[in-house]
């Protein structure tokens, strides 16, 4: 009985520590520039995080012989994330810190046609599509994400597939490691 005990024991230890073995991190907060954003991330599995972001997004129409009118918009984005190079990342001795890592994943985006500030009314447009992105994140916080992928758009007016972009810079909230 006592060696199934510590037999047991072993194995609960064991299983436990597997299921807190990530690579990504457990829960991050970003803090976005130029356009304000905020970003939550949590780690799902070893290499896997979902995350969801609130930001504003600009912009500006214009031509000559007419008015210029701009207007920023709220953004909320959902994204999956499988980061796969992080295996390859650790044995080089690279830094995956903050989810500094190569990834791909789906995300779905709402933005609202009613500007928080200036003079453009638009639709709402809602998509989706799959991403590639690279992330990094530095030792005082400061990271820099770019990412770019496919994505089918839909407002009231049209609907169709698009090319979706985006980069950011700001800092990472977070305990230091």
């Amino acid at each position: 009985m006592k060696k199934f005990t510590i037999l047991f024991y072993l194995l609960s230890l064991s299983f436990a520590n597997s299921q807190s073995d990530k690579n990504v991190e457990e829960n991050q907060v970003q803090i976005g520039l130029p356009m304000p954003a905020v970003l939550y991330e949590k780690g799902i599995g070893k290499n896997a995080t979902l995350s969801l972001e609130a930001l504003t997004g600009l912009q500006i129409r214009g031509c000559s012989g007419c008015e210029t009118q701009f207007g920023v918009h709220p953004i909320l984005r959902g994204q999956y994330r499988y980061y796969y190079n992080m295996e390859r990342r650790i044995r080089k001795g690279k830094n995956i810190t903050g989810n500094s890592g190569n990834y791909v994943g789906g995300l779905l985006v709402y933005q609202s046609g009613a500007p928080l500030i200036g003079d453009i009314q638009n639709s709402d447009i809602l998509g989706g599509g799959p991403v590639y992105g690279i992330q990094r994140t530095y030792k005082r916080g400061f990271f820099y994400r770019l990412e770019g992928g496919v994505a089918y758009l839909e407002d009231d007016f049209n609907k169709g597939i698009g090319l979706i972009l985006a980069a950011r810079i700001g800092w990472v909230l977070r305990k230091r490691r």
